[in-house]
């Protein structure tokens, strides 16, 4: 465990594993109220062959937060410090659900430091604003701040984080993960959700380098594939069957080749 101290007091933590310097580095940033340890499966498979960086976003597992920098670009800083402190640079970053835009802002702020990028289980979306009745993600994204914001915000948020699996995890599975999250401060939780309130199909219009596109059946049939070539240089596609919104943890042996084909691919 190394732990990487931001301008703002924020401390980054990141895991290690793997010393193989003959293929490119992975990076994993996890979603939303999640952490490090929910890409085990991912980290046991690569890091026979790659350097595997894991970390916790600010606010998150064993991070802490100055209470700001919960958006992308806050984010995308974070993680680029993990990466120059790991003393890496063309790496291929990982992220999952509400930790993609951060990845996203990294691809396109840091190209030197980032090769490529695997996206898992996101939505790529204009501008969104909460409670927009027009918006998928505005009215979901509000709809989630609101509960949280309420007498009752552990029982909404609970019910919130248990609908993200599929029928492939048992319940006692599904409990302990959601215990997990749980533990993330209610203003972290808040924080996390706000700051994915941004237009991220224009931070997606200026990443030149390849990204994979992984979907679980969570969101496959939400995204259009027409907007996200509209929106992305050079972007490819994998679907994950038989998952929920977190197919690296329900389905990891589909994740991690679909993952290790666009590694070949590069």
């Amino acid at each position: 465990m190394t732990t990487v101290k931001r301008p703002d007091g924020a401390e980054i933590v990141y895991h290690s594993s793997g010393t193989d310097s003959t293929h490119p580095a992975l990076v994993f940033a996890h979603g939303w109220c999640s952490n490090h340890a929910s890409w085990e499966h991912q980290i046991r498979y690569f890091a026979n062959q790659h350097r595997v960086i894991a970390l916790d976003r600010r606010g998150h597992g064993e991070s802490t937060t100055s209470g700001t920098g919960h958006d992308p670009m806050g984010h995308a800083s974070d993680i680029a410090a993990v990466i120059e402190d790991a003393g890496l640079t063309d790496v291929i970053v990982v992220g999952h659900a509400g930790g993609c835009p951060g990845v996203m802002e990294l691809l396109r702020t840091y190209p030197a430091l980032v090769r490529a990028g695997v996206i898992v289980d996101a939505y790529l979306y204009p501008q969104v604003n909460a409670n927009d009745p027009d918006s998928l993600f505005g009215a979901f994204f509000g709809n989630i701040i609101d509960g949280l914001q309420g007498p009752d915000a552990d029982e909404k948020f609970r019910e919130c984080y248990t609908a993200f699996f599929g029928a492939s995890l048992n319940d006692e599975t599904i409990r302990g993960i959601v215990d997990d999250a749980a533990q993330t401060p209610n203003a972290v939780k808040i924080a996390e959700i706000e700051g994915l309130l941004v237009d991220l199909a224009e931070i997606a219009r200026g990443i030149t380098q390849p990204v994979l596109w992984l979907m679980g059946s969570f969101l496959h049939e939400a995204q259009n594939r027409e907007y996200l070539v509209a929106n992305l240089r050079d972007v490819g596609f994998a679907e994950v069957f038989g998952s929920g919104h977190f197919p690296h943890v329900e389905q990891p042996a589909q994740v991690n080749a679909a993952i290790a084909a666009f590694i070949e691919q590069l």
